[in-house]
């Protein structure tokens, strides 16, 4: 898929190959275990002024095993613009909500990086249009975004746990 670059695209963050192996500069915030399909470990670290979230799997290969560790940078204050955001996003246009059938929300500047909310088949997706994604890089311009189905939100308490680290970010605590 070929995509259309619209905005400058930031430096990306020095990438994280293990969850158990921060670089000095990061804090693991939280984590929590996605059992919707196969096992996926998602771990939130704080860098700075930035939050990386680990999506961490091991492939299962005739070769051998093969752990995987894909990192998605955003701005701290993702943690408290999400959760507002994908209740927007899932509002019904009687409500003020995005009209039927809407796959995405407009692009919103969250401290100086653009973002949105968009539809996928088994849940929502967040889109940094500022970051170049981890795994189309070295390619063409392809933003960073990570999919986090309806199960893990909802069922699993993902959201949950995310609301509260936005609350504590709010207060200043994070």
């Amino acid at each position: 898929m070929t995509y259309i670059q619209l905005y400058p695209v930031l430096n990306a963050l020095p990438q994280i190959s293990h969850h158990e192996q921060l670089p000095s500069d990061a804090h693991e915030l939280i984590r929590c275990l996605d059992t919707t399909e196969t096992e996926r470990l998602f771990v939130l670290v704080k860098r700075g002024d930035h939050l990386s979230i680990l999506k961490t799997f091991t492939l299962h290969l005739e070769i051998g095993d093969k752990y995987v560790c894909n990192s998605y940078d955003f701005p701290m204050k993702v943690l408290s613009w999400f959760p507002k955001a994908l209740e927007d996003f899932r509002r019904p246009p009687a409500e003020g909500g995005l009209h039927a059938g809407a796959m995405t929300s407009a692009d919103e500047d969250v401290d100086g990086e653009l973002l949105c909310v968009q539809s996928t088949t088994d849940g929502y997706c967040i889109v940094n249009r500022s970051r170049q994604s981890p795994i189309g890089s070295g390619v063409s311009y392809m933003p960073t975004d990570l999919s986090l189905s309806s199960h893990f939100l909802y069922r699993l308490g993902f959201l949950d746990q995310w609301k509260s680290l936005g609350e504590r970010y709010e207060r200043g605590e994070l």
